[in-house]
Formats: structure tokens, sequence, C-alpha cells
């Protein structure tokens, strides 16, 4: 075979491209090919004796072949390399997208175009496929929160200019847990798919049906000029959810609460939610199977808003009542422990054991989360300083992240208690690490350069995408729970972990599963490929008193599943 710098004929290429995977054609200026190797061949579904002297018309639909000759005319007139994403009809009539790239080179005193393909269409089908789940539920096929929230901003945007009303229903099917209970997850799956029909028949198509998670739905009505109209759907929503359901053989009887927020203020979509919230919690105060508006009540939830601020701020003053538990990480091969999660609980005065979920977003909307998270930190780190073996994971808010002395506090902590950067991870939501805000992103880059690991959050529930995993930097991924629950039974969530668990490990990223409860999950996650498993199937969070017990018995350290 001829070197590259020996080539100076067009038949020299011959044995060049034979060996070539891609297909690969070379054509005169008459837009004649000259030359191809086997794969283009296969591609375009004749023989090289059949091909020699076709023209882009043998090949393709008129109207194809404009757009390429255009493209290839100014390759021959600039010689400058074209690489262009293509929609092309294959041999097989199906319609397929490429890139193509193509030179012109000279040879035997004449100019050539040398053209190569590359058939991209599966990876943009999945591309696409994975936009659709980041913005739909993977059970109905309705749009998500993501998609609903997009469509709100909308709706508020429209109703500041022109007046026009709309309203937002937050939907909750009554005991539905007992179905789940009672005929399996399976059973409350079809029971949810079949509600979602039912919505979607109420309402018109310029309204938005969606599905925010378990049995939960919210209902975006658009340009509903009277308190009749949006009244007719919540009557019409009641008898939806009343009316049996076919489950298992047998017929199952539920009902369905809803709460009811008017954008006559001038709302944000925040605002709008949180109405619909409050109403909807007031409707099942009320004895479900009924509607609500949104009225005073909102007050009394303000109320208790400011009590659990201000109780809050004078906790972090006292440093009383607010407590870390840990649950423990380990490591899938050989099921040893990995490290010890952070997780903050308060214990109110008044209202007993909080969860995070009870307290964090005040202390987010009120800034008090910037103490109360060093506060998280400093307990864990001197805690966990006499274990330099095992990693501490502590959760981070996106209020935290933008906070511009945020690497120099954490530095200060590490130093203050003897914990190794290096044993440090922080977790953050998809929103934090996908932040473009300048500072976040300066916070990130510091603390990685500091050996402090980041770890990508519960994955999946924000703008879940592969191709977003593949610019992140970011040193772990955490695939949500909500995935891990639904692996067993839920096709779709296991391609998912699937795909992010093969997409990570390409990465070099390990990945976790969290919420892990059965063995039939933790011995699924271990064959699909998971490196760290967490959940209630190892241990339920431990106390700060229960956890120094754990970590001094060293027999506790491996897991036998």
């Amino acid at each position: 075979m001829k070197s590259a710098a020996n080539i100076t004929s067009i038949s020299d290429l011959q044995a060049i491209i034979d060996v070539m995977p891609l297909p690969v054609f070379i054509k005169n200026t008459d837009h004649r090919i000259v030359l191809l190797n086997e794969a283009a061949c296969e591609f375009f579904g004749h023989s090289r004796e059949v091909m020699l002297g076709f023209s882009d018309f043998d090949l393709f639909p008129e109207e194809e072949v404009e757009v390429f000759h255009a493209a290839d005319n100014r390759v021959f007139e600039s010689g400058v390399l074209s690489e262009n994403e293509e929609q092309v009809t294959d041999a097989k009539g199906r319609p397929r997208t490429v890139i193509t790239r193509k030179r012109r080179v000279e040879l035997d005193d004449a100019a050539y175009l040398v053209a190569t393909i590359t058939d991209v269409t599966a990876y943009r089908e999945a591309e696409a496929h994975s936009h659709y789940l980041a913005f739909h539920d993977t059970l109905t096929g309705l749009p998500n929160r993501a998609l609903l929230n997009e469509r709100i901003d909308q709706a508020l945007l429209r109703s500041g200019r022109t007046g026009e009303r709309c309203a937002l229903l937050y939907i909750d099917l009554d005991r539905f847990k007992e179905v789940n209970d009672t005929y399996g997850h399976q059973a409350g799956d079809a029971l949810i798919q079949a509600f979602a029909e039912r919505l979607t028949t109420i309402v018109r198509a310029s309204d938005t049906v969606s599905r925010l998670g378990g049995d939960e739905f919210a209902v975006l009505l658009i340009d509903r000029g009277e308190d009749a109209d949006v009244d007719l759907v919540c009557h019409r929503i009641l008898e939806a959810g009343a009316e049996p359901f076919d489950i298992e053989g047998g017929r199952v009887f539920l009902s369905a609460s809803v709460g009811v927020a008017d954008a006559i203020d001038d709302l944000n979509s925040t605002e709008f939610q949180r109405r619909a919230d409050v109403a909807l919690y007031q409707a099942k105060r009320e004895g479900r199977a009924c509607y609500r508006r949104f009225t005073s009540v909102l007050d009394e939830r303000i109320r208790h808003d400011r009590q659990i601020e201000s109780d809050l701020r004078e906790s972090l003053a006292t440093e009383s009542g607010l407590e870390v538990h840990y649950q423990p990480l380990f490591h899938t091969a050989g099921e040893k422990l990995a490290g010890m999660e952070a997780l903050v609980r308060w214990r109110h005065p008044e209202f007993g054991l909080l969860q995070p979920e009870e307290f964090i977003s005040i202390a987010e909307e009120t800034g008090l989360i910037v103490p109360l998270g060093e506060w998280v930190l400093k307990q864990a780190c001197t805690m966990m300083a006499r274990w330099p073996d095992l990693v501490l994971a502590v959760n981070f808010s996106p209020v935290q992240m933008r906070e511009d002395s945020l690497v120099d506090r954490i530095l200060g902590i590490l130093k203050q208690t003897g914990f190794e950067p290096s044993n440090l991870e922080l977790e953050l939501t998809e929103s934090a690490v996908l932040d473009t805000d300048q500072i976040v992103r300066e916070q990130l880059r510091r603390l990685r350069a500091e050996g402090i690991k980041i770890v990508l959050d519960d994955f999946g529930t924000g703008y879940s995408s592969l191709t977003h995993l593949q610019k992140l930097d970011v040193d772990k991924v955490k695939i949500d729970k909500s995935f891990v629950h639904d692996i067993v039974t839920n096709g779709e969530s296991e391609a998912i972990v699937h795909a992010v668990t093969y997409l990570a490990r390409v990465l070099g990223i390990p990945v976790t599963a969290e919420g892990v409860e059965t063995k039939i999950q933790h011995d699924l996650l271990g064959i699909i490929g998971c490196s760290e498993m967490q959940g209630y199937f190892y241990s339920h969070p431990l106390s700060a008193e229960d956890t120094q017990r754990f970590l001094d018995d060293k027999s506790k350290w491996t897991r036998i599943a």
C-alpha cells in the first residue's frame, strides 16, 4: 500500500478507503461517483459496479439533491473542509440522520470531492428520547413538573400582558396508598394511568395536565374568564376520581382532592404553585373528595412558616434542638462500608422531630441555610475525622453555593476539625451543578481543586439528560431513589438506570444508588453496575450516638447481603 505522501492518482486511494469502516465515496466536479468503498455500497444498497458513475439523482430525492449539490459546490470552490448534519433517505427508504465530512482534493490534475458518512440516527433518537423523558412522566406520558413549570411561566407572562385569567389545580388521589398496599405497585400504576386518561378528556387542548409524581397531578387552565368555568372543571375532576377503577379483576373506589389557585395577582410561578398546594392541603384537611380555593388559609401557612423561621434562628443561635443523623454508604463490591451521609434533623419544642423537608425550604428562603449548613458540616466533620478511611457526604443547597466566601468557610471548618478534604463529598442537585452563575462555577472549580468531591444528587429529577452528564464536572452521580424504587417493576426506570450507569462508567464517574430497600433491588443494581448503594436495606439514618457505636464496631463495616 502506498503512503499518503505517494498518493498522486485517484486509483491510489482505493486500497486505503477499502479498509475504512465508514462509508467513503469520491465524486468529480460533475457530481458523479468515481470511487467508493464497501461500507458506502452497503449504505446505499448497490454494488460497486452499479454505483460507479452514479450521480446524487440516482440515490436521493430531487429536493435532497439540490441541497447536497449546493454544499458540494461550496467545498469545490473554497477547498475548506465541510462538516454538516443532514437528513437523507437510505437504500430501504428510511430517513436517516448523518454527519457528512467533505474535502476537495487534487489528483491527476483534476479536482475531486472526498466524502465520509457517519450515521448518527440512533444517537439522535436516543437524545430525543432522553429529552422527552426529561420533560414527561414515564408512566403516563404526561408533562412532568419541569414542563409544567415552563408552561406556568408562559401563562403568567400572558396574564400579565393581556389580563387573560388562568388557574392552577393541584390534584391528589385520596387513599391511593391503600391500593398499592392491597393490590401492589403494578395495580397502582394501572390506576394512575387510568386517572391520567380521564383528566386529559376533561380539559381543553390548550390546557396542561401534568403528573407531579406518585398520585399527584396538576392542571393548568388557560383563558378561564369566569370562576364558574374553573368550578365546572373541578366538579368533573371529582367525578373522575369517584368513578370506579377496574383493577385486578375488581372495582376500586377512590376519590380526588383538588386545590385551586387563581392568577389574579402579580404572581410568580413559585407563589402560584404554593397557593395551589396550600389549597389542596385545605381540601384534604376538610375531609377530602372536595376542592378548595386558596383563601386566608395562606395567611395561616405564612404564620406557621414565620414561626419556623424564628424558632430556627433561635436554635442556631443557641445550638439547641438541631441534630445530625448519619446513613451508611456501602461499596457494592465486597459490601464494605464506604462512608456516611450527614442528614440534619430538628427536634422542635412544639412540633417534635422535624425532617429536612419540613424546614429546609424555609431556611433557603430566609438565608438561614448558610449558618445551618456550616453547623451541619462542622458537626459531621468532627464526628468523622476519627475514621480517615471513610468518606463523608454532606448535602449543600444552591443558596449556599452562591455565597462568595463559601470555599474559605469550608476549608476553615476542615482545618479546624482535622478532616481531610479528599474525604469530603458535597452533594448538590442538578440545578446547582448546572447553575451558570459565575460565582457558583468558580466555587465548584475551587472546591475540586482542593480535593473535595462534587456529587450530582437526585439525578433524573431536574434537568435530567445524558447530554448534561457528559458536560458536567462531577466526581460521582447519585441516581434518584424514585428510579431505584421502580426499577424492578418499571422497565423504563431500569432502562434509565442502565443508561446512566453505562455512560457514567464510560466517563469514569462512579454511580451511587440511593433508596435501596429490598434485596432484589440490591441485586439488580449490582448487576447493572452501581458502584455504591445506600438505603434502608443497609441501614436507616442513625443518631450521632448510634453512629458512634456503629463505627466503633468494625464488624458492621461489612454487610452480608
